[in-house]
């Protein structure tokens, strides 16, 4: 074999070669792999650079740029003696850099950015203000409503504090051979002697026939007479209506330490003051919790 013949068997020779061996794909798929990578490669060479973007790219290279020094205005400031990196002025005090450009964007009017950034500051402030004295009000609701139910809950305890007392009190008082409370909200309503009269009362006057004859009815005036006018009616003049139910407690345990050493909340007859005194917290509910 002479050298001007390339070997068909070298590497050389097989790389020249077209592969035209057929691939797993089916041919139509082939071929549409093989427009799409066409079709990418033309787009990414006829793709250019939209224009804002190559607008910004070289106002930016251009603020960047130092000032030419054949350009008109630096030709004038060499002639009044300035040098670069120096300060203009006759001290050379004044401004180094370039006053910077600020692009406008938009088709808006001249100020109407700061108007719009003002109001926006207002707005922000006054949603501020607006948000803390709502704050503030449901905190203050939130405590009212807080000191309500604590009020509700306190009512309801000492009216069950003042039953207790009422009670125990009715039973040492029996007990000593009371038949009347020093006072009367001592005992409870129903076991007071003018409330058991009462009662009974009506239970005679209900269980007694009311068969008048027309002849033996009396007129109103008579009626009147007898109770001797409206103006000689009884007034109700119970000292103690006013008092609280706060204030009842207070008196009927006070009377019960002094006169029986007795305390509705310890539940404990003491032996005498002075066992009360040392082994008893207070006279109040929150001493015993």
């Amino acid at each position: 074999m002479s050298s001007d013949e390339e070997d068909y068997m070298s590497d050389t020779f097989l790389q020249k070669c077209i592969d035209t061996r057929p691939g797993l794909a089916p041919k139509n798929v082939q071929q549409k792999t093989e427009r799409e990578k066409l079709q990418k490669e033309a787009d990414r060479k006829s793709r250019t650079v939209p224009r804002h973007k190559l607008e910004a790219i070289q106002r930016e290279a251009g603020l960047n740029a130092a000032i030419a020094p054949n350009s008109k205005g630096f030709a004038l400031l060499q002639k009044m003696g300035y040098k670069p990196g120096m300060g203009i002025g006759k001290e050379g005090t004044g401004r180094i850099e370039p006053v910077s450009i600020e692009l406008k964007n938009g088709r808006s009017g001249l100020g109407r950015e700061s108007e719009m950034k003002r109001k926006s500051t207002e707005m922000n402030q006054m949603r501020s203000v607006m948000m803390a004295k709502r704050k503030k009000a449901e905190e203050k609701l939130q405590e009212s409503y807080r000191g309500r139910i604590i009020e509700r809950f306190t009512e309801k305890n000492v009216e069950r504090d003042l039953r207790t007392a009422q009670k125990a009190c009715l039973h040492l008082d029996q007990e000593k051979g009371l038949i009347e409370p020093e006072r009367p909200f001592f005992w409870p309503a129903s076991c007071l002697p003018s409330q058991k009269e009462e009662e009974e009362d009506e239970e005679e006057e209900s269980s007694r026939p009311h068969r008048l004859q027309q002849s033996d009815r009396l007129n109103d005036s008579d009626i009147e007479d007898d109770l001797g006018g409206e103006d000689d009616v009884p007034a109700d003049d119970d000292p103690y209506s006013n008092f609280s139910e706060m204030e009842k407690l207070d008196i009927v345990t006070r009377y019960l330490r002094n006169v029986y050493f007795y305390c509705i909340w310890c539940g404990t007859k003491y032996n005498d003051q002075e066992d009360l005194t040392s082994n008893c917290p207070g006279n109040t509910s929150d001493a015993h919790d």
